[in-house]
C-alpha cells in the first residue's frame, strides 16, 4: 500500500483539484474552504490508517494518541476501516464515544454545553463532510490501486 507521505500528497493534490474545479463550477469560496478543511482534517487525523496503532494519523494526535489504541487493537487493518462511508462513520463514531466518556467523567469539573444542532443547521456542515467523504475514498482508492498493481506485478 502507499507510504503515509503518498497518500497525504494524493489528497492534498485532488483537494487543491477539487476546489479549483469547485470554484471554476461556481462554489463560494466558504463552501471550498469548509470542503478543503474537511478533507485535511479526514487525511491528517481521521485516515482509515488509525487502525494501525504505530501510523502517521495516530502520531499526529500527539499526546492524546492513546484514545486510538483500542481503536487499532479491535479493528483489523484494512477491515471495516477501509470501507467508503462505513468506515469513517466508525472512526467518528469511536472519536466521538471516546469525547463522550471523557466528558462524562469531568462534566461535574467543567460544565460543558454542547448544541448539537447547531452543528448540524450550519451551512458548512455538509461541504465540510463532503470533504472528509472524499478524503477517506481517496485514500481507500489509492491502496486498492496500489495493491491492483502490486499483485500483477512480477518478482
Amino acid at each position: 500500500m502507499p507510504s503515509g507521505r503518498t497518500h497525504d500528497r494524493i489528497n492534498l493534490v485532488s483537494t487543491a483539484i477539487a476546489g479549483y474545479l469547485a470554484y471554476r463550477w461556481g462554489f463560494g469560496w466558504d463552501e471550498i474552504l469548509a470542503f478543503s478543511l474537511g478533507s485535511i482534517v479526514a487525511t491528517f487525523w481521521f485516515s482509515p490508517d488509525l487502525d494501525l496503532r504505530t501510523s502517521k494519523p495516530v502520531k499526529r494526535w500527539g499526546k492524546i494518541s492513546f484514545i486510538w489504541w483500542p481503536y487499532a487493537a479491535i479493528v483489523p487493518h484494512r477491515g471495516i476501516s477501509h470501507i467508503p462511508i462505513i468506515g469513517i462513520l466508525t472512526r467518528f463514531s469511536y472519536f466521538f464515544g471516546m469525547v463522550f466518556l471523557i466528558w462524562l467523567v469531568v462534566r461535574n469539573f467543567l460544565p460543558i454545553s454542547i448544541n448539537v444542532s447547531a452543528i448540524f443547521n450550519n451551512p458548512y456542515f455538509l461541504p465540510f463532510i463532503l470533504g472528509v467523504l472524499f478524503a477517506d475514498t481517496l485514500h481507500i482508492l489509492a491502496d486498492f490501486v496500489y495493491s491492483s498493481i502490486k499483485s500483477r506485478s512480477f518478482p
